[in-house]
């Protein structure tokens, strides 16, 4: 398939589909990302694109995908490559037991009753930005407060003074570019916002094991660099802030551009708190902050019916994924009643999110705190970001009628 794709009506030619916009860098806000998703995974849900990427779309196959040992989350070695990039060394493109010390060492405050222990600091990030905010006219969601409350509370997780919180917002949104301009680029080396933010955290890191006070998330600090060392345990540190707050940042807004469209489902969760959780999963389904995980094939391999080389760039669309039709009816539809099978937002298998407790905390104390102040909220502008690789706004204004 390199140029061509099935359908029911025979061959088409790709130059009559714009499916550019899945390309890493090649997004535009203004475009309709669901209506590129919903042709590619009805047309070709296993599309080998003119630039040679193989991206897949169908929901079945992208789960499949997340999960198959046979697909290598590690890029394949460059041999003019002189140096090792930060990037390398993130937990997202580890395996074997490099991947299972760096994990073990940062979900230890994840798992269990350790999660319970993070709730005060996300109360109070949301006491500051969220508890106070105005209760009627128009207002800016994502300049008020979808940023600041999971960046405050990454942050003091972290051990990250609050005068270096600027520092981080700077390098979150690089790295967000970074991470869409496609692997050549990403992984080229030289000096960029990862290897600046790895260098932070770097010396964050020596600092905060000489003084023996470790903070929330990095109880596992110590046996992390024992195993691996200062360097990568730095650069994971700046994995876990850029992961562990961008994704949340993503959720909140578009949980929110989805709930001022869809009135009764605003009215329903005033009425019945415990529709929370739904809320947050249905955002998650419909708007997967994460729209895009990449895998490389250890040996050829088939998928539906086609055939794919072996170290070719495999991109498996978890947004397409999580409105196919096969597995959520009526899926463009905002419904907290939906029930049935768990959408991929978060991954699935070796590397499923190990921060999914904490986002989900994190939008579930914003949106009880936000129906608390607001009876209805509706919207008035939203502009989306220009990015393939995560799904979120720059701007969200809505108007929102007190309690």
């Amino acid at each position: 398939m390199h140029g061509d794709f099935p359908s029911t009506n025979g061959r088409h030619d790709l130059a009559a589909r714009d499916w550019q916009g899945v390309r890493a860098g090649f997004f535009r806000g203004a475009s309709d990302i669901h209506a590129i998703h919903d042709e590619m995974r009805a047309l070709a849900p296993v599309w080998r694109a003119p630039w040679d990427d193989v991206y897949v779309s169908r929901y079945d196959l992208v789960s499949a995908g997340l999960a198959d040992r046979a697909l290598s989350h590690v890029p394949p070695g460059d041999g003019a490559m002189l140096e090792r990039t930060a990037l390398h060394d993130w937990l997202m493109y580890q395996e074997g037991e490099a991947h299972a010390a760096i994990r073990q060492s940062l979900q230890q405050p994840f798992v269990g009753k350790g999660i319970a222990a993070l709730r005060p600091v996300v109360a109070e990030a949301v006491d500051a930005f969220v508890a106070n905010v105005q209760t009627e006219g128009e207002i800016d969601v994502v300049a008020a407060f979808t940023r600041a409350v999971p960046e405050q509370v990454i942050c003091r997780l972290l051990g990250v003074p609050a005068t270096d919180m600027p520092l981080l917002r700077g390098w979150s949104a690089s790295v967000r570019a970074i991470l869409d301009t496609g692997f050549d680029d990403a992984f080229s080396g030289g000096p960029d916002a990862i290897e600046a933010m790895s260098d932070y955290f770097t010396g964050l890191a020596r600092r905060l094991l000489a003084d023996g006070d470790l903070p929330p998330l990095l109880a596992g600090l110590p046996g992390l660099v024992e195993a691996l060392g200062i360097e990568v345990a730095g650069r994971n540190l700046a994995f876990l802030a850029f992961a562990g707050h961008e994704t949340t940042v993503h959720l909140l807004g578009n949980m929110l551009h989805h709930l001022a469209q869809t009135p009764e489902a605003w009215r329903a969760l005033g009425a019945d708190r415990r529709l929370v959780t739904a809320a947050i999963a249905e955002t998650l389904r419909l708007e997967s902050p994460v729209q895009k995980i990449c895998r490389w094939p250890l040996r050829p391999v088939e998928l539906a019916g086609e055939s794919i080389e072996a170290g070719s760039l495999i991109v498996l669309l978890i947004g397409a994924a999580n409105r196919d039709p096969a597995q959520f009816a009526d899926p463009a539809r905002f419904d907290l009643g939906r029930a049935g099978r768990q959408n991929l937002a978060f991954g699935r298998g070796a590397h499923v999110c190990i921060g999914r407790a904490l986002a989900e905390m994190e939008g579930a104390m914003v949106l009880s705190a936000l129906l608390d102040r607001w009876r209805a909220i509706e919207p008035v502008a939203a502009d989306w970001m220009d990015n393939s690789s995560i799904r979120g706004l720059d701007r969200l204004v809505l108007r929102a009628s007190p309690a």
